[in-house]
């Protein structure tokens, strides 16, 4: 019974022992936690988790989700989404979870999985606008991988290593030099930050060469912009005089604020960084600095109890360009959301970057940008994909003037932060087609085809033996609308149409066209039909003139007979002058639409030229077959007075033929042709004079 009794207190006392030492170590974990030392809280949840789990189920669910947690400020999202569904299997009670599960998913590409949870944690929180704003997100992130923009991304692999590398900036007006944080092999402290488990990152610079080629990062200086602390976001005033950079001190058991330093070059070197001073409270995390072209205001990234939620862009204000920042607000609520809204970076034209979860993305940060209109700021753009990712892109610069430049993104399976390089290639266009004979199929050479733009410019090229012609990259433009005329002695002109405008990728146009030889042969004009004894052109017959119309508008060098004929009945004088005043009337229809009437001869033939059927043509039930005149010996031979009718309503016609390809809109040629004997009507011989 003794011996029992020992063992029995001996095991309780080893018990307790390992609850408290198992209490200890969460109450490390949670303290580290609160101090942002995730790399050194998950280490010690992990440690303490298991033995946790099997004595308190709730507990053991807190800390899986404070895992979680950690990986989540870590950015490594595939061990955080692993475990906050662990934590959610765990019943963990907050609905929160299934909202950092998502958020998780989307920077995973999971977007579908990402939307069935966020509408989960919608059920649950209906009030919350992070849900929603994640299903916008999923969705946005959907349509944007199937709508990539024409950016070109690389990695760039200079300036990245195996550490984090982040936050460029060119540190000169020729852009030849770029600053960086990094926490590379190099750094200045040896020292490991435990919020990130590398090292504490230092500036790097790199220098540009005549051939257009970087150098090798090396640090920035020992001292005194580098530090034992981490030193990042660089960013310089307009004459890159002064830097200023986000400085984080850390300390294992005490909390600290970011704060803002700027340094001013003295020669060749940075002097010592002095503290720009924008709020008492040392715990107040201030950084991202940027400052505007007359360095009077300076935009920088704090989260505040009076901001819209998370990390939001505020702006500092000054009288002059060596004072102190007194004036401090909230930048526009167009910008700031309820997300985190970071580095902002003004390019030289007054357009505001920055990186925000708070605005429909891809996931982690997405980089916006916005432009100045008066007081206030234009909707936040997304850049898209290939600039967005589904993790966090961030840290802008653009090469001045010019739509390229370098960006930071931990993208990938690594989940390091690296810098990229992008440039958005020109909008390159050509056009090119084949010309053939309507008839024939065949090519056709030396065909003149103009290129005339919304722009004004006109470009000419012509067909090569195989009927082929080419506009070039040089000869087709960005947002400009094109008519395509084609043109040959013999044949009728061709006419298409083609645009860049709102083309977001460079294509290669193509335009066929087949050209119509210009017959021997009167053309009739189809469905110009006339009551018996009437010249009157009536209104539902008029729109059928308007293919002649845009005939002779893209054929303009043509001039044209009209020609009208009557039925067989009535004498010849009757006829001849019924047909005369049909063509008179139909020349006189086209003038009214802009046909200049030099190019125009009115012909009445009356029942001289009885029309013969070329092809098949069925009319009110009757046939006419190819070949047959319609003389007034065969309409009379017709059994019914029916068919009778319609065989003279089919010599009722006008049609058009061409007499010359030489008209000009030079007085003397206009002249000269006039002066030719053209038949202008039933005129008794000695009427039939020049006028």
């Amino acid at each position: 019974m003794i011996r029992l009794l020992f063992f029995t207190i001996l095991t309780l006392l080893l018990s307790t022992g390992a609850s408290y030492s198992q209490s200890r170590k969460l109450e490390k974990a949670d303290r580290a936690f609160e101090l942002h030392q995730y790399n050194q809280a998950v280490e010690l949840y992990n440690k303490a988790h298991r033995k946790v789990s099997r004595k308190n189920k709730s507990e053991g669910a807190r800390v899986t989700f404070q895992i979680a947690m950690c990986y989540k400020f870590m950015n490594q999202p595939r061990r955080a989404e692993n475990t906050f569904r662990r934590a959610i299997r765990q019943n963990y009670p907050d609905p929160i979870a299934i909202l950092y599960l998502a958020e998780a998913m989307l920077q995973n590409e999971k977007y579908e999985e990402a939307l069935i949870e966020f509408n989960k944690y919608k059920e649950k929180k209906p009030d919350d606008t992070r849900a929603e704003l994640g299903i916008n997100s999923a969705k946005f992130a959907i349509e944007m991988l199937e709508n990539t923009s024409r950016y070109e991304v690389e990695i760039s692999k200079r300036f990245s290593s195996r550490s984090s590398d982040f936050t460029p900036a060119f540190a000169d007006h020729l852009e030849s030099s770029l600053i960086f944080a990094s926490s590379r092999d190099g750094a200045l402290s040896d020292k490991t930050d435990p919020w990130t488990g590398e090292n504490f990152t230092s500036l790097f610079i790199s220098f540009l060469d005549r051939q257009g080629n970087w150098s090798n990062p090396a640090l920035l200086d020992e001292g005194p912009v580098n530090t034992q602390f981490n030193e990042g976001a660089p960013s310089f005033n307009a004459t890159f005089t002064t830097m200023y950079i986000t400085r984080c001190p850390s300390d294992p058991g005490k909390r600290y604020g970011c704060r803002i330093f700027a340094s001013n070059l003295a020669g060749s070197d940075w002097g010592e960084p002095s503290e720009v001073v924008l709020f008492n409270d040392t715990t107040i995390s201030v950084g991202h600095p940027a400052i505007s072209p007359d360095e009077l205001t300076l935009y920088f990234v704090a989260e505040l109890p009076e901001g819209k939620g998370g990390k939001d862009i505020w702006i500092a204000k000054r009288t002059t360009p060596s004072g102190s920042f007194e004036k401090i607000s909230l930048l526009d609520s167009v910008i700031n959301t309820a997300g985190d809204e970071m580095f902002p970076y003004l390019r030289h034209d007054g357009v505001l970057f920055f990186s925000s979860t708070g605005h429909a993305g891809l996931g982690g940060l997405d980089i916006f940008y916005s432009q100045p209109q008066g007081n206030t700021w234009t909707k936040p753009v997304n850049l898209g994909v290939p600039i967005n990712s589904s993790g966090d892109d961030f840290g802008i610069v653009f090469f001045r003037g010019k739509e390229s430049g370098f960006f930071s993104s931990n993208r990938g399976r690594a989940g390091t932060d690296n810098i990229y390089s992008f440039v958005l290639p020109p909008l390159l266009f050509t056009l090119r087609g084949t010309v053939r004979d309507d008839i024939t199929k065949e090519p056709i050479d030396d065909v003149t085809v103009q290129m005339i733009g919304s722009d004004g410019t006109i470009v000419q090229s012509e067909t090569d033996k195989q009927g082929r012609f080419l506009f070039d990259k040089n000869q087709v433009r960005q947002d400009t609308r094109y008519d395509i005329l084609i043109s040959k002695e013999k044949y009728f002109s061709a006419r298409g149409q083609e645009t860049t405008v709102g083309i977001s990728r460079s294509r290669d146009f193509v335009n066929d066209f087949y050209l119509a030889p210009i017959p021997q042969k009167p053309i009739e004009l189809p469905q110009i039909l006339y009551e018996f004894a009437s010249f009157e052109l009536k209104p539902q017959y008029q729109d059928s003139l308007r293919g002649l119309i845009q005939t002779l508008q893209d054929n303009p060098k043509l001039i044209i007979e009209l020609a009208s004929h009557t039925d067989s009945r009535g004498t010849h004088d009757y006829n001849d002058t019924l047909s005369q005043k049909r063509a008179q009337t139909v020349v006189e229809f086209l003038v009214s639409n802009g046909i200049d009437k030099d190019r125009l001869v009115a012909k009445g033939y009356g029942k001289r030229v009885p029309r013969k059927i070329e092809k098949v043509i069925e009319r009110d039930g009757f046939t006419f077959e190819e070949g047959t005149e319609l003389t007034e010996k065969y309409i009379s031979s017709l059994p019914t007075e029916k068919q009778r009718d319609v065989a003279n309503q089919l010599n009722r016609r006008t049609e058009f033929r061409v007499l010359s390809e030489d008209y000009s809109t030079d007085k003397s040629s206009k002249d000269e042709k006039l002066s030719k004997p053209y038949n202008t009507g039933n005129l008794k011989p000695e009427d039939k004079k020049p006028k």
